[in-house]
């Protein structure tokens, strides 16, 4: 499996591995965890398993329960709103920043711009997580390009739940076109650095419903 971000300890690649089982529903929201079943599934000791729910549990994506255990957690749907919300409070400022940097050196958005061409190359291939990794690629990089030591870490927090949303979004509904236009139009508003159109167009990426995208083409 890839692991969501690069370069990380082994409880946080364990932190991963367990999302993308979440993501891709080999495990299921409001399901019982055990370690004993988790070192088995990864093929490593207690301590990395421990420490992962640790970190799973500061994110919101498990809850432990006194004398119950420990649960993957199930989000309604205020809480769902709540997370776009805060994502999208993180990445409309790592976008306005990353904006106003590009002004000065265009170049810094020839990473970006490669991690939209790998967002088109894996969705074509019809890998729902192999898309979604590629789509949180591309939000993490942008955050990282801003710049910013207290936007990232933010944002590191959050990824965890943003790709699990990704996957259950895409079950839900997905057109290609639509969605490669969007990361386009995302895209473009930061090359052109207008802050206005920038917040417009990343307000309907992140908040606007796929059944409305879905009437809007």
């Amino acid at each position: 499996m890839e692991l969501l971000f690069k370069h990380r300890n082994l409880p946080e690649q364990v932190a991963d591995h367990i999302v993308i089982l979440l993501a891709t529903d080999k495990l299921k929201a409001g399901q019982r965890l055990f370690e004993k079943e988790l070192c088995a599934m990864l093929g490593v000791s207690r301590i990395p398993v421990r420490e992962a729910l640790r970190i799973l549990q500061a994110q919101g994506v498990v809850r432990t329960e006194p004398n119950r255990g420990t649960f993957i957690s199930e989000l309604n749907s205020e809480e769902t709103s709540e997370l776009l919300k805060i994502r999208l409070s993180v990445e409309k400022l790592a976008a306005r920043r990353l904006a106003l940097r590009a002004k000065d050196d265009p170049s810094i958005l020839d990473p970006l711009q490669e991690a939209l061409e790998e967002v088109k190359r894996r969705d074509k291939f019809g890998d729902k997580l192999a898309s979604c990794q590629a789509d949180l690629a591309f939000h993490s990089l942008m955050v990282e390009l801003s710049g910013s030591n207290l936007l990232l870490p933010t944002w590191e927090s959050l990824a965890r739940g943003v790709l699990v949303f990704f996957m259950h979004e895409r079950q839900a509904y997905y057109d290609y076109d639509t969605f490669v236009d969007d990361h386009e139009r995302l895209m473009e508003a930061i090359r052109v650095g207008k802050l206005t159109m920038l917040d417009a167009v990343m307000e309907e990426h992140i908040l606007e419903s796929n059944p409305s995208k879905a009437k809007r083409t």
